[in-house]
C-alpha cells in the first residue's frame, strides 16, 4: 500500500509541483485548501507524513502544528518559499525540523521523505544514502585536532582530482574546518580547550569519521561523531542567536550603537554551515552518534537561498525503537 501524505499547499502551481513528486515515488496525496479541512483529512486519513506550506502554518502563530500534533504522529514537513529565518522561533518551540525550499527539488524531497518513513539509522547515517550513483568514495578517521588541516587539504585535491572544480572553494574550506573542529571539541566535552586553541587527542575508542565521495554530478562530505550530544535544540537555538546578532549588527550599522559586549560567536559554525553549503542534514540518534552531510551538486553548489533546516532526530520520530546500524 502506498504512503498516505496529506498536503496543505495554496497555491496551484506548487500543488502540481508536489503531486508530480510524490506520485512519481509511489504516495498518495491528499490535499487540502485550508487549515480545518487539513485537520479534518489528517483525523480521517491517518496519514504516514504531513506537508505544509510555511506561510499557509503561520496564522494564529502556527497553531494548526499543535493540533496536527494532537491528531496524528506523523512528521511535519514544512516548505517555503522565503527565508526561514524569519520563523525560527516559532519552528524551535512547535518543534519542527524540517523545511524545505521552493521549489521543491524532486530527488530531495523523495530523500527526506524516504528517510522519515524508514527511520533507520542504518539508511539515515552515511554520505552512500545521499549520492545516487556514487562512484567514489574515501574515509579519513581522526583522532588529534592537528589532523583537521591535513583532512582538509588532502579532500580538496582529491574533490579537484576527481573534475570538481568549484569557485567557492574558500568558503568550502570554511564550513569544513568548523564543521570537523566542532565534531572533535565540542562533541567529545572539549569545548574550553577550543576556546584557548589547545591542542588535543581524543582517547581511545573515540575518533570522529569523514567520509567523501563522489558521483558523476555531485560531491558530498560527512563528518561524524560517535558521541551524539547535539541536538535540534542546540542547533535551532544556535541559529535563532545568529539571526538575532545579524539583527543587532544591522540595527547597529544605522543607529552607531556599541553591541561588542552582546554580540558573541556562538552558533557561528552551524550557521555557516547553513549560508554557505549546498544540500546539507544534520542526523542525530541522540548519545549514540551526530553526522553532518553536505551536498554540493556540480552545476549548483548552492542553491537553496538559506531557505531549509534538514535535522533528522531519530529518538523523535520513532523513540527507542529504532534500528541502529
Amino acid at each position: 500500500m502506498s504512503p498516505k501524505i496529506v498536503v496543505f499547499e495554496p497555491d496551484g502551481i506548487y500543488r502540481t509541483i508536489i503531486e508530480n513528486i510524490l506520485l512519481k515515488n509511489n504516495y498518495k496525496p491528499y490535499f487540502t485548501d485550508s487549515s480545518a479541512e487539513c485537520k479534518v483529512v489528517v483525523d480521517e486519513v491517518r496519514p504516514d507524513i504531513i506537508i505544509l506550506d510555511i506561510k499557509a502554518a503561520k496564522p494564529n502563530d502556527f497553531r494548526i502544528l499543535s493540533d496536527l500534533k494532537v491528531l496524528s504522529r506523523a512528521p511535519i514537513l514544512l516548505t517555503t518559499d522565503e527565508s526561514v529565518d524569519d520563523y525560527m522561533p516559532a519552528l524551535g518551540n512547535k518543534n519542527v525540523t524540517i523545511v524545505l525550499p521552493k521549489p521543491l527539488k524532486g530527488a530531495e524531497v523523495a530523500r527526506v521523505l524516504e528517510n522519515l518513513l524508514t527511520v533507520d539509522s542504518r539508511v539515515w547515517f552515511g554520505i552512500h544514502n545521499y549520492l545516487p550513483g556514487l562512484r567514489k568514495l574515501r574515509k579519513v578517521r581522526l583522532k588529534r585536532s592537528t589532523q583537521v588541516r591535513t583532512c582538509i587539504k588532502t579532500i580538496l585535491t582529491e574533490m579537484r582530482a576527481w573534475g570538481f572544480n568549484f569557485s567557492h572553494e574558500t568558503e568550502m574550506d570554511l564550513v569544513w574546518q568548523e564543521i570537523l573542529i566542532n565534531a572533535v571539541y565540542h562533541a567529545h566535552g572539549y569545548t574550553n580547550e577550543k576556546k584557548e586553541r589547545v591542542a588535543i587527542e581524543l582517547p581511545d575508542p573515540y575518533e570522529v569519521e569523514v567520509t567523501y565521495g563522489a558521483s558523476e554530478n555531485a560531491f558530498g562530505i560527512a563528518v561524524r561523531d560517535f558521541m551524539g550530544t547535539l541536538t535540534p535544540e542546540i542547533i535551532i537555538t544556535a541559529l535563532r542567536q545568529t539571526i538575532e546578532q545579524q539583527q543587532l549588527i544591522e540595527r547597529a550599522a544605522q543607529t552607531g550603537e556599541d553591541i561588542s559586549q552582546i554580540v558573541l560567536d556562538r552558533g557561528r559554525g552551524i550557521d555557516l554551515i547553513r549560508q554557505l553549503s549546498g544540500e546539507y542534514y544534520f542526523i542525530i540518534d541522540p548519545g549514540n552518534s551526530t553526522e553532518v552531510i553536505i551536498i554540493y551538486d556540480r552545476y549548483y553548489e548552492k542553491d537553496d537561498a538559506v531557505g531549509s533546516l534538514k535535522i533528522f532526530d531519530l529518538s523523535y520520530y520513532l523513540g527507542s525503537g529504532a534500528p541502529r546500524g
